[in-house]
């Protein structure tokens, strides 16, 4: 962030302002170590353990607008309502536009939100505050499903030594997983896919779908279309862990069941048995 922040400083125009997404910044459920050598110039969000606020980065919060969502933060995706915090002359615009793009958010959500927020800061749920039960909560699940992954043939990261945050895993798709996907079904024309054409992550994502009744995300869509034609992306998958115990065991037995031959056809979009996954 310190690099963008000099570039933003030193080489963009002076009406280049930066949008700052950080809906998820109370769930860092694995904090970067803290380093004991080097110095900065900023200082951690107070309640967001690993969490820095772009707009406290050095000359950023004039050029700074930060976006925040209830969606992520109480669990409401969906009803589209969150803040945006930033200076007046970055503000103002946005109430001028909003009325054009969602002319009114809804009152009762508006409400709901502002009396959750002050009660987040107490305890709740045996925790000191709701953000800290938020993030234990999302720390068992991803353990939860990490443990299903890796058991199926998938790598995740090592929360122990990697930064993570959000409620999404990146895995990689182990050899296993890959002798097991169909030859047929990988680099075949697919108007839905990057470039048209279907390669292994999101040719595995839609044999899940269809054989396994599991549904994964492709990591294609998050890499440039030079990266996704240099195969960059073909072994990675994205899976989501906001999801219910039972929904995360029942998609941990099927991701265990991967290897095995399964008729097909076997699922449709309308089975109650289809395991979601993502978001």
């Amino acid at each position: 962030m310190e690099c963008i922040a000099h570039a933003v400083s030193n080489l963009a125009p002076p009406d280049c302002v930066v949008l700052s997404d950080e809906v998820y910044k109370y769930i860092v459920h694995s904090p970067p170590k803290e380093s004991k050598t080097r110095q900065t110039d900023y200082k951690p969000a107070l309640v967001c353990p690993g969490h820095v606020h772009f707009a406290s980065l050095p000359g950023m919060w004039e050029r700074s607008i930060t976006i925040s969502s209830a969606g992520k933060t109480f669990s409401a995706t969906g009803w589209q309502v969150g803040w945006s915090i930033g200076p007046p002359h970055l503000i103002a615009p946005i109430h001028q536009l909003l009325p054009y793009v969602q002319f009114c958010a809804s009152t009762v959500i508006q409400e709901a939100l502002a009396r959750a927020l002050p009660r987040a800061d107490l305890p709740y749920e045996g925790c000191a505050t709701y953000y800290e039960y938020l993030k234990l909560k999302y720390i068992r699940k991803r353990d939860m499903l990490s443990s299903a992954l890796k058991k199926a043939g998938f790598a995740v990261p090592d929360y122990n030594k990697t930064p993570g945050g959000g409620f999404f895993i990146f895995a990689r798709i182990g050899d296993a997983i890959s002798n097991s996907l169909p030859a047929n079904l990988i680099n075949v024309l697919n108007p839905a896919a990057p470039g048209g054409v279907a390669r292994k992550d999101w040719a595995l994502c839609q044999w899940m779908a269809e054989e396994k009744g599991v549904l994964c995300i492709p990591a294609s869509p998050f890499f440039s279309a030079e990266r996704v034609s240099e195969g960059v992306s073909d072994n990675f998958i994205r899976i989501a862990f906001c999801k219910t115990d039972e929904t995360i065991e029942a998609a941990s037995a099927a991701f265990l069941l991967l290897n095995e031959p399964t008729k097909p056809g076997a699922y449709s979009k309308e089975d109650p048995h289809v395991i979601e996954i993502h978001q």
